[in-house]
Order: C-alpha cells, then sequence, then structure tokens
C-alpha cells in the first residue's frame, strides 16, 4: 500500500522544507567548486533572464533599482535554480514514498541534481558538487528519523520531523557560509598580473599613473584622477562574467568588408600599442551617482585593423562572448582601440579579459567588453537599443559632487567633471539658485585621449545651503539645467547637494 496517502498536512510541509534546504546546499555547493563561472548552477538562470525579460521590465528594474538591479538579477537568478532544484529533491521524496523504500530518496535526489545541473551548464562533473549536498541533506534528515521524521517505515511524528529538519537547516547555513568563502576563492582572481609580468606597470603607464597622482586634489569620499579596478564599477548582461582564455581568444572583423580579418591575442599584443586615458561613463546612471570613471588603457589603434580589412558598410555590430552586441559608426571605429591592458595590469576578467573595445567619449554600453567580433552592416541593431534605449554615442557632459568636508576655512565641496572627448574649460558652482555662478578650482586635464577632471570650491555657509554645480566644456558648452531620466539616451541636468553650515 503506498504511503503517499497517510501523510499528513505537518509531513508534508515538513518533507517540503526538506526538499528546499536540500537545494539552498545543492547552490551553496556548486558555488563553493565553481564560483562565479559559468559552472556555477545559478548562471543558467541568469542568462535564461537576460535573454526573455521583456525590455519594459527590464527599463523598469533599471529605473527602480538602480546599482541594486544587477544584484537583484542574481538573487533572482538563485531563487529560480534553488526552486528548480527543490523540486527534483522533492519528487524524489515523493517516489520515495511511493515505492515504499526507505532511503530512497537519497540516490534519486543525487541523481535528479546531477542530471539537472549537468544539463543547465554542461560541466558534468561540476554538477557532482550540486548533487552530493543535495543528497547529504535527504540523507542525514533521514538518518536522523530513522526510527521516527523521515522513515517510511514507522510512525511519523510532526515534532520529531520538525527537529530533526531545523537540525539539518542550521547545518545548511553553516554550509551556505563556508561555501561562499570557498567560492569567492575559486572565482577566478581578480588582482591579476601586471603587462609584461614583473612587479610594477611598464615604465610608460607608471609616469602616467604618477602624473595623475600628482594632480588630483585630496577628496574625501571620492576617486583620485584614477579609480582602482575593484573600484571602477561594472554593469553586464551576464550575471556571471565570461571566462575567456587568451590562448583562445581571436577577434574577426567580417561582413560588409574587402577582406576578412581574423587575429589572435598573440598577434595583437606583438602589435605596436599605445597607452591612453580615457573615462567611462554609464548610460543608465542616476544624475550624481558613482558610475563614472578613469583608467589608464593600453591597446592597439583599431584603425590598423580596419585599414586591412577594408570596410564597406558605415556601421559596425561588436559582438560579445557573453552574447552581448552594439552598432558603432565606422568614423568612430577609426579613433577606437582595440583594449588588453588597464592601470598597467592585464585586462581584469570583470572589464573583458582577454580583450574589450574602447570608443573614446561614448557611453560606456559601447566600449563592448569580451570583444570576439566585428561585422560591418548596413543594418545597425543593439542589445539595449533593442530595449528601446538610445545610448550609442557622445556622453553628455557632467560636474558630480561627490565630496563635501569641513575644516578651519568652511565647507570644501568637490567632485569630477567629464564632457566627453573636449577638455572641461571650467566647473561653476552656485549657492543661490542659479542666478550667479563662481569658477571652482579646476584640475588640468589629463591628456589625450579624454579624461575627466576634478574641481573644489570652500565656502563658508551659514545655514543649508543647496549648491549646484555645471560643466562648461572647451567648446563652451554648459551642462543643460533641464533634467532628464536615464532612460533613454542618459541623464542630464544641473547636479545638486545640500551643504549643511
Amino acid at each position: 500500500m503506498s504511503f503517499l496517502g497517510r501523510l499528513t498536512e505537518g509531513e508534508r510541509f515538513w518533507r517540503l522544507v526538506t526538499a528546499v534546504l536540500g537545494a539552498v546546499a545543492a547552490v551553496a555547493g556548486s558555488y563553493a567548486y565553481a564560483g562565479f563561472s559559468g559552472s556555477f548552477v545559478v548562471e543558467p538562470a541568469a542568462a535564461f533572464l537576460t535573454e526573455t525579460t521583456p525590455a519594459i521590465l527590464v527599463n523598469t528594474v533599471l529605473d527602480s533599482l538602480g546599482n541594486l538591479a544587477q544584484p537583484a538579477r542574481l538573487a533572482t537568478a538563485a531563487a529560480i535554480s534553488v526552486a528548480a532544484v527543490g523540486v527534483v529533491v522533492w519528487l524524489a521524496l515523493e517516489l520515495e514514498v511511493v515505492a515504499d523504500r526507505q532511503y530512497l530518496g537519497v540516490p534519486l535526489a543525487a541523481a535528479g541534481v546531477w542530471l539537472l545541473a549537468a544539463a543547465a551548464t554542461g560541466a558534468y562533473l561540476a554538477a557532482v558538487a550540486a548533487a552530493v549536498p543535495a543528497a547529504l541533506v535527504v540523507g542525514i534528515i533521514s538518518f536522523l528519523g530513522a526510527n521516527d521524521p523521515l522513515s517510511v517505515r514507522t510512525a511519523r511524528k510532526v515534532d520529531d520531523r520538525k527537529r530533526a529538519t531545523l537540525k539539518t537547516g542550521v547545518g545548511v547555513a553553516g554550509l551556505a557560509g563556508a561555501s561562499y568563502f570557498v567560492g569567492q576563492r575559486r572565482t577566478p582572481e581578480r588582482s591579476v598580473q601586471y603587462l609584461g609580468g614583473g612587479t610594477s606597470p611598464p615604465i610608460e603607464v607608471q609616469e602616467m599613473l604618477d602624473s595623475a597622482a600628482d594632480a588630483e586634489f585630496d577628496l574625501p569620499g571620492a576617486p583620485g584622477l584614477i579609480s582602482e579596478i575593484g573600484n571602477f564599477y561594472t554593469v553586464d548582461i551576464a550575471t556571471v562574467a565570461p571566462m575567456v582564455e587568451a590562448a583562445d581568444w581571436s577577434l574577426t572583423i567580417t561582413g560588409a568588408v574587402e577582406n576578412d580579418v581574423e587575429i589572435s591575442y598573440d598577434e595583437l599584443r606583438e602589435m605596436e600599442a599605445e597607452h591612453f586615458y580615457s573615462t567611462l561613463r554609464c548610460v543608465g546612471e542616476d544624475l550624481n551617482a558613482r558610475k563614472m570613471d578613469n583608467a589608464v588603457w593600453t591597446g592597439v589603434p583599431l584603425s590598423q585593423l580596419l585599414e586591412e580589412a577594408g570596410p564597406q558598410a558605415e556601421e559596425a555590430i561588436s559582438r560579445a562572448d557573453d552574447d552581448y552586441f552594439v552598432s558603432t559608426s565606422r568614423q568612430e571605429l577609426a579613433e577606437s582601440y582595440v583594449v588588453y591592458g588597464m592601470n598597467g595590469r592585464l585586462l581584469p576578467r570583470e572589464h573583458g579579459h582577454p580583450v574589450r573595445l574602447m570608443v573614446p567619449g561614448n557611453w560606456g554600453e559601447v566600449n563592448t567588453k569580451w570583444l570576439s567580433e566585428l561585422e560591418f552592416t548596413d543594418e545597425p541593431e543593439g542589445y539595449w537599443e533593442n530595449r528601446g534605449w538610445v545610448g550609442t554615442g557622445e556622453v553628455r557632459q557632467i560636474a558630480k559632487i561627490w565630496s563635501v568636508e569641513r575644516g578651519e576655512e568652511g565647507v570644501t565641496v568637490g567632485g569630477h567633471a567629464y564632457a566627453c572627448c573636449a577638455d572641461i574649460q571650467r566647473v561653476e558652482v552656485s549657492t543661490d539658485g542659479g542666478d550667479s555662478w563662481t569658477n571652482a578650482e579646476l584640475t588640468a586635464p589629463l591628456g589625450p585621449v579624454d579624461g575627466w577632471q576634478q574641481w573644489r570650491y570652500t565656502f563658508d555657509p551659514d545655514e543649508p545651503t543647496d549648491l549646484i554645480a555645471r560643466a562648461v566644456d572647451a567648446d563652451g558648452n554648459v551642462q543643460p539645467e533641464m533634467e532628464s531620466d536615464q532612460f533613454p539616451d542618459g541623464p542630464s541636468g544641473w547636479v545638486s547637494r545640500t551643504i549643511e553650515p
């Protein structure tokens, strides 16, 4: 006689809790083994969300959550993964009852979770790291209840089942915590080696870094003129950054060209490279947000490769290993770079290792990471453009207010200013709602190609004061007053902040 019909509602509930605990253990085990890589069982769910989420929902989430949008996507993907694995474990437990075989749920859970993880990730060995913890949870609870809670051959008491499950739940929580730290170590190292090896950047890069350090203001709470790699903002459609080995990488230039061109990483590194300052700003950031950073980049002018290819179209779609794509004009590409270095180090994984595209002066979304192909075409399209954004093109000029420091001389307010490929001529501040303006102190331009500048202004307010900042570029263009949202083509407007005495 089947025991399925003899389960009480309370017993069904605690079996469901067992399935959830097994699923959490499976995800934790997978992360401990794979870290944030393609073998992590959550990655397929994250990719599914990226590919299927409607544009209107993507834009709403970005507008509502801002910097929290990407963590929210990861949390959603993790929840989907836990739910999927939980269903598999629950079915294993139900089959155990139907078959009237004690402990049958253990091998069934192991086999089911392994099949699910292997099918989703294609990583058969890594799938074992998900299957084993799930089976252990089922086995431990079954063993603890061998003579009472989960045995299919004895009277099942809800209170005993509850105690056994809760005890195991504590263990799963501990496993999840330990897996986080282990997984962080398994995740590819963020601190990558210097270009050319050794213990320091190339001489030319070090000189540029030193020059920026000497010129920068000390603005508490704000970055210097060079952003540290670990603090440089990242926004990707992929929750888990692709792992592309330099030895396996190549760039193909194809489509409407006279000659298809393919270049390997070693061939690219042998070409004459340049080191240059360039600032990236995210089209989806809030007006005074921190999604704008600057670095010293190392790469090869793309014009060298385009000359060999002989483009016949005015647009090209750059494609990435994570299936991202965006169109860029032929004219802008002629002034762009194929980059493999950042602040004197090899390009980190989170920033597109081994190679990314850099289009100076354009919104961050144009600077494709994990670059794999350039296809010249008369029918341009882009990942974000297909979702209603118009983020291709030159960055809107901006003066950010990022630092407030009180001292003997009053309050010093400061931040960064950027205006695409033109230097900032001046940053103006107003303390009377824009009726009058005063020039702030400004750092000198870093030099080609296009880098941001810092500004600061000291005054002594005797009451709470709304300070406004705006940038004026070298061509005399003034940062517009009218405030606009990020969507569809980037934020604009004067930036203000209330300064207390």
